[in-house]
């Protein structure tokens, strides 16, 4: 029979999982739950492990999760993450086996969702980055078909870099969103709200997105300096935006990267969100159990 992977991708704000064949073909998937709904870690790791107990699976090969950094991915422990507060300092790879006496393996959400986005594209691309936008900001690279992780596992952590003011996610993050919407709309609201305006034609809030968009296309054109990628894709819940801050971060990258404005490096919108994230794990997973 064949053998089974739950591959999880715990995010700032929710959590899920998929059941996988050996293929990668998904069997099942759970529903989001969502952080905000638990008071503790131990109800956390709980509310995980009954994700695991639900798919009713005898065949498993282990489990593979994708959750924020910064986290040692050889020791399974998250580090002093900021944008999941119940995992910070929390071996998270010991307290899922210990729960399911199964092989766990973890690894950067923003990495593993890379994995699984470059595994999705059909021309399989040597230098492929990846971001996702959140609760926080993640950034993956994948460099021949392989997780580039750095000599201490800990690569790509660029988010957290300091900045005159704050770091990256003081203004590319949902926090910074909401700010953004204080000064242009005069009221707090919700990427989803403001994303909603900017469907209406509000022109306030179209003004926030490309406000957005200029912080992260700096971001960005940092990041393809320094790897020169040949794609690029955006997750995250606050990628479904896309299409209203993709001009403003287009055009400042392009004011940036001498690549960008020579070669046709591809950036867009991942089309699978949270799900790559799950294949990344899965992925993990199975390359782990068979070295």
């Amino acid at each position: 029979m064949s053998k089974k992977i739950i591959g999880i991708d715990i995010g700032g704000t929710t959590f899920s999982s998929s059941l996988f064949d050996e293929d990668l073909n998904i069997i099942k998937t759970s529903q989001k739950e969502f952080i905000s709904n638990i008071s503790s870690t131990n109800k956390l790791l709980d509310s995980l492990v009954g994700q695991v107990n639900n798919f009713d699976c005898d065949e498993l090969i282990g489990i593979g999760v994708a959750c924020p950094g910064p986290l040692d991915s050889k020791s399974g422990m998250i580090l002093d993450t900021p944008n999941l507060l119940l995992l910070q300092n929390v071996n998270l790879k010991s307290e899922l086996e210990s729960r399911t006496s199964l092989p766990v393996y973890i690894e950067n959400d923003a990495n593993l969702f890379a994995l699984g986005e470059w595994k999705k594209q059909e021309s399989n691309p040597s230098v492929f980055g990846a971001l996702t936008l959140g609760t926080g900001l993640g950034f993956g690279i994948i460099i021949n078909e392989k997780i580039f992780s750095g000599g201490h596992g800990m690569a790509a952590e660029y988010a957290i870099s300091p900045l005159e003011h704050g770091n990256w996610e003081t203004h590319i993050s949902i926090s910074g969103i909401e700010k953004m919407t204080l000064k242009n709309i005069k009221k707090k609201l919700t990427p989803k709200e403001v994303h909603d305006l900017a469907c209406l034609g509000n022109k306030d809030a179209q003004n926030v997105w490309d406000e957005f968009g200029v912080h992260l296309g700096l971001a960005m054109s940092h990041f393809i300096n320094m790897i020169d990628p040949q794609m690029i894709s955006i997750g995250g819940g606050v990628s479904k935006a896309f299409k209203y801050f993709s001009n403003s971060m287009k055009s400042t990258i392009k004011d940036n990267c001498p690549s960008y404005a020579k070669n046709q490096i591809d950036i867009f919108e991942s089309k699978h969100k949270e799900l790559s994230a799950q294949i990344g794990a899965a992925l993990l997973l199975q390359t782990k159990a068979k070295s």
